[in-house]
């Protein structure tokens, strides 16, 4: 899977955005039937779960986000070179998640992987607030607090369970 922003619009950081969780969603389905213990399919079922919901906010923000986004920049591109730098070393856009999984045999490694996606999609959806309005700054910071929860869940997840296996 690879993302890029082909014409820095609202409706491309949107398309990205909603393909960002839909991988989150993707891999924690996976894992819920990848482990055994009943506590683990249940906070990764609770994960994909917040994925959903998110891809529904950035929907409904993709409604309200202007086509055209002009962002502040030194020199033209400038500003959607470094977004592409973030996009390019997202976890789930350099590797396929299916692979991910597929190679993930401990519970920390798992962890290790939502760990990374919930940071890198942080850092992603914190640059979007640069370029949307007032109502769009509301739920993508909504966005951002709710990922800031998935990582403080996974830390304790991790604290609590560390030798799980998984299939």
């Amino acid at each position: 899977m690879a993302w890029s922003i082909i014409n820095f619009s609202g409706e491309e950081i949107i398309r990205l955005a909603t393909e960002i969780e839909k991988a989150g969603k993707a891999f924690y389905d996976a894992m819920v039937q990848k482990v055994d213990d009943p506590e683990l399919k249940k906070v990764f079922t609770y994960l994909a779960g917040e994925e959903e919901q998110h891809i529904a906010d950035f929907t409904r923000l993709g409604e309200k986000l202007a086509k055209d986004v002009v962002p502040n920049e030194s020199y033209v591109g400038e500003y959607g070179d470094y977004i592409k730098a973030i996009i390019d070393s997202h976890i789930f856009n350099q590797n396929n998640v299916a692979e991910l999984v597929k190679n993930i045999t401990v519970f920390k490694e798992a962890v290790a992987v939502a760990f990374r996606f919930e940071k890198d999609s942080i850092m992603i959806f914190q640059e979007f607030l640069n370029v949307v309005d007032e109502s769009g700054k509301e739920i993508v910071q909504k966005l951002i607090d709710e990922e800031r929860q998935h990582i403080r869940k996974l830390a304790l997840l991790s604290h609590e369970a560390p030798t799980f296996v998984v299939k």
